[in-house]
């Protein structure tokens, strides 16, 4: 927790220097920009502080009585303490309230991307956009897979941190060494987030959006510099661009391992998530297309909102270039279940994920059969081997989990708030999928008008989601702490 607390403080001082550079450089605007600088300059020290008092205080400290114990509070605690420090620097910089300040950091370093900001562009300075940003690009690889790739000495530690922090129910192709793993991965994050920012930049951004929305792509967050996220460019080619990354992101990154080691991209296609993941993109595309070209008028701006939206929902990234509840039902249909949905495992996108509800699929499946013809053995196979029953048994509990915090979620915020019920299922759906827009809202698209208690439980709610429920809820079990 001190190593991750150093690495936020030194990433809050890289922000702080960035927006001296602004100054120095003239890239500064009089009455929004000044406070930021300072407010990340401090926060970072703080941040440093904390961190480096904890290194002194548990300097005696062993790994020897770490284990699957303690991985998951260990993991819990650095989200909701990085989500703590991170609202420093918008509570000092722009003057947001503690609890909505925690909300936006909470949504950023868990890539959620919802936000109680109305007017961005007005209230954010470029160095708190800066880190608005970093925060989400931290989040999305994992900042717990960063430190245990970054520090070896973390041993058996970082074996358990590291399975409590990847989500998914798979790791195909990746070393078995937890630390090489991480290493591997976040080498294959910074790729293409520089390619991505290489690409904006030539496409006419600046560089600053273009690395601020370059960190908030690949990590699947939709942060964005704009009140009106991407579509303020209007630019057909900076969409497609920005399309083709997420979805990138939203696909199995052990899966580019594995092509990039056996230098074929045939090993891609093999995955039959990665086929179902390209397939489902697909069929909601043309199906989108069609459903609202009432919206648009022709259908080449048909397809071009309809590609943009599924790929934006499917990786839970949330950019925005189209008013999606403006769509016919049958349209708003195919958003929710995108949103539902989710990525491939082993991805920075939210949701259910992919091979979760194939394995759901084929379960399903498997017991039809089985009432049909019970003297005979079915069995779950994917790509050919048999899944045990513990695999399908995680598959359904997460589910099970999932549907049950969405209905205590949904009741809650509907009582203590007022809120219809079709609101507080789209902002608890967002919040669990880790998506940023919430469907049904009620005035604008954000999250302001909730009160601190709604804000808390969204925070929850959403590092629930990013850490796939059995971390957090592990540790409301008694059982786990008896000795």
């Amino acid at each position: 927790m001190a190593l991750v607390y150093l690495g936020v403080g030194s990433a809050m001082l890289l922000c702080s220097a960035a927006g001296l550079l602004f100054d120095l450089i003239g890239y500064h605007r009089p009455g929004v920009d000044d406070g930021g600088t300072l407010a990340l300059l401090g926060s970072g020290l703080l941040a440093l502080a904390l961190g480096g008092a904890l290194v002194w205080w548990g300097r005696q400290a062993t790994g020897d009585s770490f284990g699957r114990r303690e991985a998951p509070l260990a993991v819990s605690a650095i989200w909701g303490g990085v989500s703590l420090l991170g609202a420093l620097p918008f509570v000092f910089g722009a003057g947001i309230g503690p609890v909505d300040a925690v909300f936006e950091a909470a949504s950023g370093f868990t890539t959620t991307g919802a936000t109680i900001v109305a007017d961005i562009e007005g209230t954010l300075s470029r160095p708190l956009l800066l880190w608005r940003s970093l925060m989400q690009w931290l989040g999305g690889m994992g900042i717990v897979v960063l430190f245990v790739a970054i520090f070896p000495n973390l041993g058996v530690a970082g074996k358990h941190m590291f399975r409590s922090e990847v989500p998914g129910v798979t790791a195909e192709g990746l070393q078995p060494r937890i630390r090489e793993t991480s290493s591997v991965l976040w080498r294959l994050y910074v790729g293409f987030t520089a390619l991505e920012v290489v690409a904006l930049k030539v496409l006419g951004m600046s560089w600053f959006e273009s690395v601020c929305h370059s960190f908030t792509t690949m990590s699947t967050g939709g942060f964005s510099t704009r009140n009106a996220s991407i579509g303020a460019y209007d630019s057909p080619a900076i969409e497609l661009v920005i399309t083709g990354f997420m979805i990138i992101a939203g696909v199995n990154f052990g899966l580019y391992f594995g092509a990039i080691r056996s230098r074929r991209l045939g090993t891609l296609y093999r995955s039959p998530e990665f086929r179902v993941y390209l397939a489902l993109i697909a069929a909601c595309t043309t199906a989108l297309s069609v459903l609202i070209l009432g919206n648009h008028g022709d259908l080449f701006a048909s397809a071009r909102a309809a590609i943009f939206m599924v790929a934006t929902t499917v990786t839970s990234t949330g950019f925005g270039t189209d008013d999606y509840m403006a769509y016919p039902p049958a349209g708003l249909a195919v958003v929710l279940l995108l949103m539902w949905i989710g990525g491939c495992a082993g991805s920075t996108a939210g949701g259910m994920k992919v091979s979760r509800i194939i394995l759901l699929i084929e379960t399903a499946r498997t017991m039809i059969r089985r009432t049909l013809r019970p003297a005979v053995v079915q069995v779950v196979r994917l790509e050919g081997r048999v899944v045990h029953d513990a695999v399908l048994l995680e598959v359904s509990t997460f589910f099970f989990l999932f549907m049950v915090c969405m209905a205590g979620g949904c009741m809650a915020v509907a009582l203590t708030d007022g809120v219809s019920l079709p609101t507080a299922f789209g902002a608890m759906l967002t919040s669990l999928s880790n998506m940023g827009p919430a469907p049904f809202y009620e005035g604008t698209d954000n999250f302001a008008s909730y009160s601190a208690f709604a804000k808390l439980l969204f925070c929850v709610a959403m590092i629930m989601g990013r850490l796939e429920f059995f971390t957090v809820i592990a540790l409301l079990l008694p059982d786990v702490w008896r000795t």
